[in-house]
């Protein structure tokens, strides 16, 4: 257990550690910082701090860097203790107003979530991933049928997470206006407000609720609604900030290439964010060595979810190295998040 004074002291060297990315001594913590005792006293506890692991020496200069387990005590203050969490709240307001000016105006689903990442790269100067809704965790809003032909129809599919879907389909029979409006009111009693996944039986059943020669026609407007489920069922993330990480590049110990790489592999990325469960509204840091991927080892990801009317749907991170400003990069996810979040109160 360290002190409340060697807690000061590494908080100190964190924040001086991130903001020149030079090694920090004890005549430079007393020089900067107020904490009214001498360079032996400092130097004392520095020992403390990296006896216990909390930091280390590069190399034989006498200056020290936060090691993992430095960070993690420094950001688990920082998320908890309420005089701390005051730093993240103004930067939390701060950027909530930057970023609603651009994604309030935004209603389809990519653009908005693309831009979201980017709006989060670009405030954290990391990487950002935004993960796509699952189709498995939404419901469907409504399906709309769109006569763009005597044969042609253009089927929308919306869900309550606003992901819009659209497929045309030919059908076996011309159509009329009033036969498409009655069809579409009835997949709508099947489909709207009811989970994605359940789809595929209720069509099946509606199907066959209807007379053998309109049948052809319904099974090919309920084949065209479950092609677009299946061709939306992978795993998908936004992500932007690629230029950020490679101005970082000395310090993901070269291990940035596969890092890049592993961001290539989305459904990869997908899974591994959805390994770690979020309390609502808290957010949550992974430092180096704790991510059990290997090309994550020299980083820190920091996670926060967003939801529809309560039940999370989907994962917001900043990935970067772990000497970031985790005050200001923890206040963008949650800025984020809220924003992308329906059915919350403000």
């Amino acid at each position: 257990m360290i002190s409340e004074r060697n807690m000061a002291v590494l908080r100190a060297i964190i924040e001086d550690f991130i903001a020149t990315n030079e090694p920090v001594g004890s005549k430079t913590l007393v020089e900067r910082h107020n904490f009214g005792v001498s360079s032996a006293t400092i130097r004392n506890d520095m020992a403390v701090l990296e006896d216990e692991g909390y930091i280390a020496a590069p190399h034989t200069s006498s200056g020290r860097i936060p090691t993992d387990k430095g960070y993690r005590v420094f950001v688990d203050q920082l998320i908890q203790a309420e005089a701390v969490t005051a730093e993240i709240r103004k930067n939390f307001a701060e950027l909530n107003k930057i970023f609603a000016k651009t994604l309030d105006q935004l209603t389809d689903l990519d653009e908005k979530l693309q831009t979201s990442a980017q709006l989060l790269a670009k405030a954290t100067g990391e990487a950002a991933v935004v993960q796509y809704p699952n189709m498995k965790s939404v419901s469907v809003r409504s399906v709309e049928f769109v006569k763009v032909s005597e044969s042609r129809v253009l089927i929308l599919l919306i869900t309550d997470a606003e992901r819009i879907q659209q497929h045309v389909v030919i059908l076996a029979s011309d159509v009329s206006e009033q036969s498409l409006a009655s069809l579409k009111e009835k997949f709508n009693q099947v489909c709207a407000g009811f989970a994605i996944e359940s789809l595929s039986d209720s069509l099946k059943v509606l199907v066959t609720k209807f007379a053998p020669e309109q049948r052809v026609n319904v099974q090919i407007l309920a084949d065209g609604i479950l092609s677009m489920i299946d061709a939306n069922k992978q795993d998908k993330v936004a992500f932007a900030g690629a230029a950020n990480l490679v101005r970082s590049e000395q310090q993901f110990a070269g291990g940035l290439s596969s890092l890049l790489q592993t961001f290539d592999e989305q459904s990869d990325i997908w899974q591994f964010l959805n390994l770690w469960k979020l309390e609502a509204e808290k957010p949550r840091a992974i430092i180096g060595s704790e991510n059990s991927v290997l090309e994550l080892s020299t980083s820190s990801l920091l996670l926060s979810s967003y939801s529809n009317q309560g039940t999370e749907v989907a994962k917001v991170a900043v990935v970067g190295p772990t000497r970031m400003n985790y005050p200001r990069n923890f206040a963008a996810v949650l800025a984020v998040s809220k924003l992308l979040s329906k059915g919350q109160e403000d």
